[in-house]
């Protein structure tokens, strides 16, 4: 049994796989398995094995490939790519990198030792910074904290966080209506899903961003109809996890930021900010559960 499952959702994209799987093939420790979950209709991550086989396993002193993948297909879907992952899957200590992150080569070796001196947490979540070293993602202004209600949502990038497999009893699995592909209005969100209800069944959480994880800054808010698809996810989350109180605060922020934006003349960030929040609103709302 592998010390680690890392699952890959990919759809879309090749040169970024190709870097994240270099990456991945340079790791000091090498007991992982990797599982590719294909979402595209066409067969661009074939041809990639298929044309950058030696660049991408890697070889040990004996000349012995040491980056063996699993290649799935899957429907599009973010959460039923990982969801599907998961099923194929054995290693002690779970991860997801997105298909356009990267890891340092000491990045699984770095999470091996800090589960092995902290028995008491069962999800690590690390922290985002890009090709220069920004910060790209998990914003949280402590550097160390345990995750709970009020950091999570800047806490739980999916590429960021790694958990320790839990007993059986404990559910393991992403709800496929949230997150990118899911063909709903609820376009993120899957994330901090997963990682309450873990939670939710007694499992600990540990923010950590003195270790990181490779990922280029993105906003998340780069049209009106995304940012409230966005907001949707949120909304729904925190219906489904029964939070009036962060959820309130939240769209109160959304609100506040887009009347700051306004005055200021920045109209577009604005017409964003006040669709995120209405985005909260709706979903929250809805008899859709």
């Amino acid at each position: 049994m592998p010390r680690f499952s890392l699952i890959v959702a990919t759809f879309g994209r090749t040169d970024e796989l190709s870097f994240l799987l270099q990456s991945l093939a340079k790791q000091e420790m090498r007991d992982f398995e990797l599982i590719v979950v294909d979402q595209n209709s066409d067969n661009r991550v074939q041809l990639l094995f298929d044309q950058s086989a030696n660049e991408i396993a890697g070889t040990d002193a004996g000349g012995k490939a040491f980056l063996e993948i699993k290649h799935l297909r899957c429907a599009p879907g973010a959460s039923k790519a990982r969801n599907l992952g998961l099923m194929h899957s054995c290693g002690d200590i779970l991860a997801f990198p997105d298909d356009d992150c990267w890891y340092q080569p000491d990045t699984l070796q770095k999470v091996d030792t800090w589960f092995g001196q902290n028995q008491e947490y069962g999800i690590l979540s690390v922290g985002c910074r890009d090709e220069n070293g920004r910060i790209s993602s998990n914003r949280w202004w402590q550097e160390e904290c345990d995750i709970k209600w009020i950091n999570i949502f800047r806490t739980s990038g999916t590429c960021c966080f790694f958990v320790r497999r839990p007993p059986r009893e404990v559910p393991l699995v992403f709800d496929e209506s949230l997150g990118p592909g899911a063909g709903t209005t609820f376009g993120c969100g899957e994330d901090t899903d997963f990682l309450l209800t873990l939670m939710s069944h007694g499992i600990h959480g540990r923010f950590f961003s003195a270790m990181y994880v490779g990922h280029p800054c993105r906003d998340g808010f780069v049209d009106v109809q995304r940012a409230k698809r966005y907001g949707g996810g949120f909304g729904r989350v925190l219906r489904k996890h029964s939070n009036p109180l962060l959820f309130a605060g939240l769209v109160g922020f959304d609100f506040a930021r887009a009347v700051l934006r306004s005055i200021f003349g920045d109209l577009d960030r604005a017409a964003r900010l006040w669709a995120h929040g209405r985005g909260m609103i709706s979903a929250y709302f809805s008899n859709v559960l």
